[in-house]
C-alpha cells in the first residue's frame, strides 16, 4: 500500500517536472519552504530577545511595504 502511493507521487512528481509549469510550481513551493525554515530558525534563534526580534519585524515590514509601493 504504501509503496504503491510512493509510486504514485514518484510519477507526479517526474511528470511535473517534464512539464514546464509543473516544474514551475515545484521550484515556487521549494523557495516558499526555504522562507519558511528561515523565518523558522530565526524565530528560534531569537525567540527570548526582543530587540533583535523587534528589528528584524521592523525591517522585514519596511521590505515588504516597499515592493507593495511599486
Amino acid at each position: 500500500m504504501m509503496t504503491s502511493t510512493i509510486q504514485k507521487w514518484y510519477t507526479k512528481l517526474t511528470v511535473s517536472l517534464h512539464n514546464q509549469k509543473g516544474a514551475q510550481a515545484i521550484e515556487w513551493i521549494a523557495l516558499a519552504g526555504v522562507i519558511l525554515a528561515v523565518f523558522a530558525a530565526i524565530q528560534f534563534v531569537f525567540k527570548d530577545d526582543t530587540a533583535v526580534g523587534g528589528a528584524v519585524s521592523s525591517t522585514l515590514s519596511k521590505i515588504i511595504k516597499s515592493i507593495g509601493a511599486d
